[in-house]
Order: structure tokens, then C-alpha cells, then sequence
């Protein structure tokens, strides 16, 4: 599901993600579902600032990730997420390493934006039954039209691929992979 083979810059970390043993039962799943509700919403802020630097063929797709993020949080809403409700250390580190990356150059963000998302995606996959409780979930998750959308971020982050630092992107690949560790964590 991940093109640009970059998790061959940090090998192992994926699979220790998949590894992790969850527990899907349904209370611990809607607290890790309230817990999402922060960091979309900080996702949100970083998408923001990518489309005000992004120049005008990039505009287009990163429109489209932006109002697949604003529906998520409009379904997080509905699922009974609170804006309001106190944000888990785990989740709180992610959204500061969010800040963060919000403040790298544009090509960087783009890419990790791209991978985060289908990092996330990949994960699901392999938890995450899709039947059950959470095939509306999964329905959600991988609709052709947000799959669309992660296609034109993979397309995106290829154009701008060549001219990253390598040691750079090893880095927050590897803090973005951790968090999402950290993250799926919350379900053990």
C-alpha cells in the first residue's frame, strides 16, 4: 500500500506495529476513536498550512485531503467525540510531532503527510477486521474516494521525493512510525 519503498528507510518498525497484540473490544475502541478526534484536528491545522505554500498544481489534491479530513472530523463528531475532552499523553506527542514537521520545508510535509496516512491505513488493514463492529469503519477508511485521495498524495510526494535529505526523512519516518506505534498501543 506504501509506494516510494519508504519503509525501507526504517526497517522493522511497520511490523512492530502489526505485532502489537489489540484488543478491540468496544470500550477501549471508542476511547482510542475520542482520542482521535485531537490529532485529526491538528492534522487539519498541517494541511492548512501545506495548501498555503502549495503551488498550483498541488492545490487541487491537497483540497481534496483537506475535506476528507474535515468529514472525518464531522464522523468522529458523530461517533461522540468531544473537542473539549482531555487529549492522552500519547496523542499529545504526536500532535507536538505534527507541529513540528508543520515547520519543516513543504516537500518534507508533503511526503510525511503521505506516509502517515497510509502508514495509518496499513495498520488498520492488519488490525482491524473488516466485519464485525468496525466494517462501518472500515468502510470509512478505505472508500474509493478517500483511496483516491492518497493516490494523489503518492503522486504528489514522488515529484518531490528526489530532492530530500535522506537522513531527514529516516528520522521523522521513524518518530512518525513510533507515534503510530504509540498510538495503536492505546488499544492493548
Amino acid at each position: 500500500m506504501l509506494g516510494l519503498d519508504l519503509l525501507k528507510e526504517v526497517p522493522g518498525l511497520l511490523e512492530e506495529i502489526k505485532a502489537l497484540p489489540l484488543r478491540l473490544d468496544e470500550e477501549r475502541f471508542q476511547f482510542w476513536l475520542q482520542q482521535d478526534y485531537p490529532f485529526v484536528e491538528a492534522l487539519y491545522r498541517y494541511q492548512v498550512g501545506l495548501l498555503l505554500e502549495a503551488p498550483q498544481a498541488h492545490r487541487a489534491p491537497l483540497v481534496q485531503a483537506l475535506m476528507a479530513t474535515v468529514e472525518e472530523l464531522d464522523w468522529l463528531l458523530l461517533q461522540g467525540a468531544s473537542p473539549s475532552a482531555p487529549v492522552h499523553p500519547v496523542r499529545a506527542g504526536y500532535i507536538a510531532l505534527l507541529e513540528e514537521m508543520g515547520r519543516l520545508p513543504y516537500a518534507y510535509r508533503v511526503v510525511f503527510f503521505y506516509f502517515l496516512n497510509g502508514l495509518f491505513l496499513e495498520a488498520w488493514a492488519h488490525h482491524v477486521p473488516e466485519e464485525g463492529p468496525w466494517a462501518e469503519l472500515s468502510q470509512h477508511w478505505f472508500a474509493p474516494e478517500f483511496q483516491a485521495v492518497l493516490y494523489d498524495l503518492e503522486v504528489l510526494a514522488r515529484g518531490l521525493w528526489e530532492d530530500l535529505d535522506p537522513e531527514v526523512v529516516r528520522t521523522y519516518l521513524r518518530r512518525i512510525l513510533e507515534a503510530e506505534k504509540a498510538t495503536w498501543s492505546l488499544l492493548l
